[in-house]
């Protein structure tokens, strides 16, 4: 082999091994900086996510605390609100050519039932309450209107009973007794005369001639206040109001 081949083989050699080696620090270079940002974002976010798990918590607490108190401090109004109404009121009314009689209202907390007793009966009304005034009629044709408006104190209020015979604009009436003092005395007596009266006893009222939805007291003929029973099928049991015993609509 002549000089100059050996030389040209020697020259090949030598630029394959130094080829060679290159492409390995191309390989190398993404290596290194890849894994270090995905472990530093990894170790951020868990982090990151427990402190706002914490704060999403605290923050929410005061919310549902200040719910459950509003929650509570409106039930405890409602109960309030009714109970200004109900109860026992006395006062003196003017009934015209009657004279004055000493009137017993007895209200239920709700105010809507009215248990109206003088000297001339006793008798039960439905009535109204809209949180400041109980409205009801009275009368043998329910031709009295009546309100009683409760004062600031809750033990005093203003009644009205109006109609064309009789004028109260203004009677003052206080409260004597709570409802529930007086309708376990009430509750005691119906429950007795009840138990008392014999199922086989119950006795079927007498219509009141020209007086439709009007009857005699079945218990007390000389009655001279009726019962209105007005809208209750014939055959319904009720309760008689001063009694409590139980008789027949005719």
């Amino acid at each position: 082999m002549s000089p100059a081949v050996k030389a040209l083989v020697a020259s090949t050699i030598a630029l394959v091994l130094t080829a060679r080696p290159l492409p390995a620090p191309i390989q190398e270079i993404p290596e290194n900086p890849t894994p270090a940002p995905q472990e530093s974002a990894s170790q951020r976010k868990p982090k990151h996510s427990t402190k706002s798990k914490p704060n999403a918590e605290e923050s929410g607490a005061p919310s549902k605390r200040h719910e459950i108190t509003s929650a509570t401090h409106t039930k405890a109004q409602k109960p309030e609100n009714k109970s200004r109404c109900g109860g026992v009121w006395i006062g003196v009314l003017n009934f015209g050519i009657l004279g004055n009689a000493d009137e017993t209202l007895t209200i239920d907390p709700s105010g809507t039932v009215v248990v109206e007793k003088n000297q001339f009966g006793s008798a039960t009304h439905p009535a109204t309450w809209d949180g400041t005034t109980v409205r009801f009629q009275s009368g043998a044709l329910n031709e009295i209107a009546f309100t009683l408006a409760p004062n600031a104190d809750g033990q005093t209020a203003v009644v009205t009973a109006i109609s064309m015979f009789i004028s109260n604009p203004g009677a003052a009436f206080r409260k004597i007794a709570n409802y529930e003092a007086a309708a376990g005395v009430a509750t005691s007596a119906s429950t007795t005369a009840a138990t008392s009266q014999n199922p086989n006893e119950v006795p079927t009222a007498k219509p009141v001639p020209g007086r439709p939805g009007f009857v005699y007291n079945p218990f007390d003929p000389t009655a001279t206040r009726l019962l209105d029973v007005r809208g209750k099928p014939s055959g319904t049991k009720l309760k008689d109001p001063i009694s409590g015993k139980l008789f027949i609509v005719p």
